[in-house]
């Protein structure tokens, strides 16, 4: 697991938290949801990082 994967799932539970806890469904919030899907396709197309010793 490296930092794009937890700052991506950090980032999609902080978005599920403010939309269906506190109930803020618009603004600046969806912004949240766009970076982690961004952090998460970057994750699937560049892969696991490769540690060859």
């Amino acid at each position: 697991m490296n930092l794009t994967l937890v700052g991506a799932i950090v980032l999609l539970a902080l978005w599920l938290v403010i939309v269906f806890v506190a109930h803020v469904g618009s603004g600046p919030v969806q912004l949240l949801y766009a970076a982690a899907v961004v952090l998460f396709a970057r994750r699937i197309i560049a892969g696991a990082p490769q540690f060859v010793s």
